[in-house]
């Protein structure tokens, strides 16, 4: 019981965190910060994508399975946060 509690703990804590850590490695400054430095660049670029997209699969999956409303609704919280900073990341112009 106790390792299924630690899973459950893991999945809820990668698609809460998940979408505020991708939404802060996309602001305004880390964007300009790290486009000074080509390397730092792409290691920002991967990790904001590879970030998103776990939390997006992790949430998609809360999402379709039956679970109680609260749940749910902070698995759709954290999707919307991913779609979100993926959308900045990489059609930031558009």
């Amino acid at each position: 019981m106790y390792s299924l509690a630690v899973l459950v703990m893991i999945l809820m804590s990668i698609v809460i965190f998940s979408g505020p850590i991708g939404f802060l490695l996309t602001s305004k400054k880390m964007w300009n910060y790290s486009k000074e430095k080509k390397a730092l660049w792409i290691i920002r670029r991967i990790l904001v994508a590879i970030i998103a997209a776990a939390g997006s699969l992790i949430s998609l999956m809360l999402v379709f399975n039956s679970l109680p409303l609260g749940p749910k609704l902070l698995a759709m919280a954290g999707f919307s946060l991913n779609i979100f900073a993926l959308k900045r990341e990489f059609f930031r112009d558009k």
